[in-house]
């Protein structure tokens, strides 16, 4: 057991070394980790409080009073981005969070049962993939309506294939093992033997799937938050931000420009980083 675990934490070890060996993602997940720690904590960081309005200052340019300037109702859009980013990342992970949990128990119930239940799981995801991700999640979000639990609901609906077809992968390449046949004989049941056996080992597979998931989850918070499906304002979110300012996209740009480059510059972060723990994780892959 114990040289179990030291050899654990030795592939940890390797994974950290060779993911700080990759400059592009470790400049990434620094950036990335300030931008968190800074959504996070937006209140203590926030120089106003984002609903306080100013209707003597509305449509201010960036200022060092305003370093993002004021909307149409005189609120600071810096505090507005800084706490729409926690709406929006708190959703994100939500969603991908369900997402991961009953993709991942539905894939490995597909690979290690197989048969009808694996017929029925993977035409059911099938169909589902056949439809556009946004579509559905707009389908899903019109019949439940909206709001944080409800638009994380949809958008984790969409994602929960990508994880099926994962986990099922990584359970038919370990399903014929002898270390599950001597599970069996112990007298493991069959949920003890996915969850204690097949999981451990797509473990690293759905760790970089969670991280880029999440980046894709925002993009797709934003555009049901944009087309009036999502977050509603007053509350602030970044793709509820941009359909605010899109009326005054041709007079005052900062309304569109700072909550559009937020949702570029986080996605693109999350991508590089799941890039760079896809590298660290299989050094095959790595180029």
């Amino acid at each position: 057991m114990k040289q179990t675990k030291k050899k654990k934490r030795g592939q940890w070890r390797d994974v950290f070394r060779r993911l700080c060996a990759n400059r592009v993602a470790l400049v990434s997940l620094i950036l990335l980790c300030l931008i968190l720690l800074a959504i996070v904590f937006s209140e203590q960081v926030a120089p106003y409080v984002y609903n306080q309005r100013d209707l003597d200052a509305t449509f201010t340019f960036p200022s060092l009073s305003h370093p993002f300037g004021t909307d149409n109702l005189g609120r600071d859009i810096l505090s507005r981005v800084l706490v729409g980013g926690r709406v929006s990342l708190l959703v994100a992970v939500l969603s991908v969070a369900l997402s991961a949990v009953v993709g991942s128990l539905l894939g490995a119930a597909a690979g290690y049962f197989g048969g009808r239940c694996e017929f029925i799981i993977l035409k059911c995801t099938d169909i589902m993939m056949a439809i556009p991700a946004f579509l559905l999640a707009v389908t899903v979000s019109a019949a439940l309506g909206t709001g944080l639990l409800n638009t994380a609901l949809a958008v984790g609906l969409t994602n929960i294939p990508r994880f099926v077809r994962l986990m099922r992968a990584e359970t038919l390449s370990v399903k014929g093992n002898e270390y599950l046949e001597a599970a069996r004989a112990c007298g493991a049941s069959e949920v003890r033997i996915i969850l204690k056996h097949v999981f451990p080992n797509a473990l690293s597979s759905t760790i970089v799937n969670v991280t880029l998931g999440i980046g894709t989850a925002i993009l797709q918070i934003s555009g049901l938050s944009f087309v009036g499906l999502g977050v509603r304002p007053p509350t602030p979110e970044w793709g509820s931000m941009l359909a605010s300012g899109r009326t005054y996209m041709r007079d005052f740009w900062p309304m569109v420009t700072f909550p559009g480059v937020a949702i570029v510059v986080t996605l693109i972060l999350f991508n590089l980083v799941g890039d760079g723990l896809r590298d660290a994780m299989d050094p095959k892959l790595k180029r």
